[in-house]
């Protein structure tokens, strides 16, 4: 996975983190939702991977950076 995935990974991993630390049940409720978030745009990204793959083309579409 390139880089942009791994940083989507972490991100992922820090919200876990903040999620399990945080007492505030508005700020847990946020940062879930931002987690929930990211783990659809991460499994939307798996898919596209292997929709690629499976389709028997192995040059995987350009990911694009958000700024």
């Amino acid at each position: 996975m390139g880089a942009f995935g791994r940083r989507l990974e972490d991100r992922i991993r820090e919200l876990c983190s903040i999620a399990t630390d945080a007492d505030d049940a508005d700020k847990k409720a946020h940062i879930l939702s931002e987690l929930q978030s990211s783990i659809h745009q991460y499994t939307e990204r798996l898919r596209k991977r292997a929709s690629v793959i499976l389709g028997g083309n192995r040059v995987f579409p350009q990911e694009r950076r958000r700024g």
